[in-house]
């Protein structure tokens, strides 16, 4: 076989029909025209898209033109290739728009710029994939407001500082992602992993690319299951130095293990979900990571904290709609700043190991040590499985509201008992 893709049109057809994958990526240079590249993927996508290399300001730049097809794209009547998200090209088109990308890069000019655009940017589809999560969504609703959030969070701080080195979301390759993974910690690389597969899956960028490079890519290896439960001498250490870290995260802290609730469910507490009476929290379904509206009792001692927590404007002097907030604007984001901060205060030595997850769990331990019902351990958590699943989970709509109530409380009275007087209400700020 050739080594290089025969100028004659239909000559070359045949050859690239007769190519093969194999298990390493191939470039395959064209015999017609210099700088011209096939490249296919390796096995078992064996996918083909045409290259050109060529230097940019001096440098080697690789610029991805699109992929292959015998029969190629629609031509205007000018003659030039129509450039469309799923644009395809045979040869002879491949051909002509290298020619021209080399002659623009000879003049000096950047082609990634003026051929591409915004339109194939890697940022502009990340942002449109925002946009339509928040708006018409994948699966003909929108995601949670919640969800588009950490999507829009996880994109803006761990994938798009990692991807600009690919100017064309078309040039993309599941190496670029495996790369990308690898520069981050494993909680953020799992969690930029799950984005991207969305991202890959949704129909618009598969149409663009042409294929979902997802799927070649190596997934993170997944974490094993945490059984990490404070010991009481833990939840002394880690409630006092709640204390000492003050507003907002050390009494955030507090209600996360006087409560079980999930860390951003408390985080993101808008003063209207309180009651008036301070007596209970009313999250709606959207809210709640299974979209289950819920309603979470406050012990007493819950509801000495939040009384005792200061009313925060913003700067132009609104009384800010978040209980925990820095900004008055935003609900409090910190977190990692938060915990560095409150294992400071934990002392030496310092808590091993532990997350702030770890609290939830800590709060169902003890609330079978007291010999709460499993049912009504699910129904504090709005995490209904084990007695309450299956059949039982259908049918069964009694939501335990005076149980987890009496639960809480008893929570509560044990929280104080292992702190013993070290149970310090956080002083209400100006």
């Amino acid at each position: 076989m050739a080594v290089s893709i025969p100028s004659q049109h239909k000559r070359a057809a045949a050859f690239i029909n007769a190519l093969k994958p194999t298990a390493a990526r191939q470039e395959i240079p064209d015999s017609a025209q210099a700088g011209l590249y096939l490249v296919m993927q390796p096995q078992p996508s064996g996918s083909l898209s045409w290259a050109v290399r060529t230097k940019i300001d001096g440098k080697p730049a690789k610029i991805t033109l699109g992929r292959y097809d015998e029969q190629g794209t629609t031509e205007d009547r000018s003659g030039n290739v129509v450039i469309s998200a799923t644009q395809v090209l045979n040869t002879t088109q491949a051909r002509a728009l290298a020619e021209r990308i080399i002659a623009d890069a000879k003049r000096g000019h950047d082609p990634r710029q003026e051929k591409t655009g915004n339109k194939f940017s890697v940022d502009h589809w990340l942002d449109e994939f925002v946009k339509t999560a928040r708006t018409a969504g994948f699966k003909g609703r929108p995601v949670k407001a919640s969800t588009a959030d950490e999507y829009e969070r996880i994109i803006a701080t761990n994938i798009k500082p990692n991807l600009k080195h690919v100017t064309d979301i078309r040039a993309i390759d599941y190496r670029d992602i495996e790369k990308l993974i690898a520069k981050l910690q494993a909680g953020a690389q799992r969690n930029a992993f799950a984005v991207l597969s969305a991202f890959f899956r949704w129909k618009a960028v598969a149409r663009v690319i042409g294929r979902n490079i997802i799927e070649l890519a190596e997934a993170p290896t997944k974490p094993q299951s945490r059984e990490r439960v404070l010991s009481h001498d833990e939840i002394k250490t880690v409630w006092n130095a709640a204390t000492k870290c003050g507003y907002p995260f050390g009494p955030m802290v507090q209600l996360l293990l006087l409560t079980g609730q999930r860390r951003d469910e408390i985080a993101n507490l808008k003063w209207s979900e309180i009651s008036d009476a301070t007596d209970a929290i009313t999250l709606e379904g959207s809210r709640t990571k299974n979209g289950r509206a819920h309603i979470v009792p406050l012990a007493p001692l819950a509801k000495t904290i939040i009384e005792g927590l200061p009313a925060i404007t913003d700067a132009d002097g609104e009384l800010s709609a978040y209980v925990f907030t820095t900004t008055g604007k935003t609900p409090f984001s910190g977190f990692s700043n938060g915990k560095i901060a409150l294992d400071k205060h934990c002392g030496e030595p310092a808590l091993t190991n532990w997350h702030l997850h770890d609290l939830r769990r800590t709060c169902a331990t003890e609330l079978a040590k007291l010999g709460i019902k499993q049912e009504v351990t699910e129904a504090i958590l709005n995490h209904k499985t084990g007695k309450v699943s299956g059949v039982a989970g259908i049918y069964n709509r009694y939501e335990y509201q005076d149980e987890k109530a009496e639960a809480l409380k008893q929570w509560a009275t044990r929280i104080a008992s292992i702190t013993a007087n070290n149970v310090t209400i956080l002083p209400k700020r100006a």
